[in-house]
């Protein structure tokens, strides 16, 4: 079991690279595997909202995906999402930090 101390650490790259977006900009980064063991990829896009802000988006790193959710938070160990499907049901979902590898930013 990591302590949280150690999963502030393991979560700090990723943290500075989502910090470090600028409005537009997007970074890629592994978390977790599909069936076949491979990971998975995902882009987290940083856009301005109206009133100046920093917002966020993650959507799975792939032309055929169109599922995406937004970002409530970003916090020192975890980021939570959120989405709503057609039928208004909230769908949340939090991400940890300290899993997420970055790839590269673009």
């Amino acid at each position: 079991v990591m302590k949280y101390s150690d999963k502030v650490k393991a979560s700090k790259n990723v943290l500075n690279a989502i910090q470090s977006l600028k409005d537009e900009q997007s970074i890629v980064v592994s978390y977790g595997t599909d069936r076949e063991g491979q990971p998975n990829y995902y882009k987290i896009n940083a856009y301005k909202s109206y009133n100046g802000e920093m917002r966020y988006s993650i959507h799975k790193d792939s032309p055929l995906s169109f599922d995406g959710m937004n970002i409530e938070k970003v916090g020192r160990t975890t980021m939570k999402a959120y989405t709503y499907d057609m039928m208004s049901q909230r769908t949340t979902y939090v991400f940890p930090l300290y899993s997420m590898h970055v790839i590269n930013t673009k």
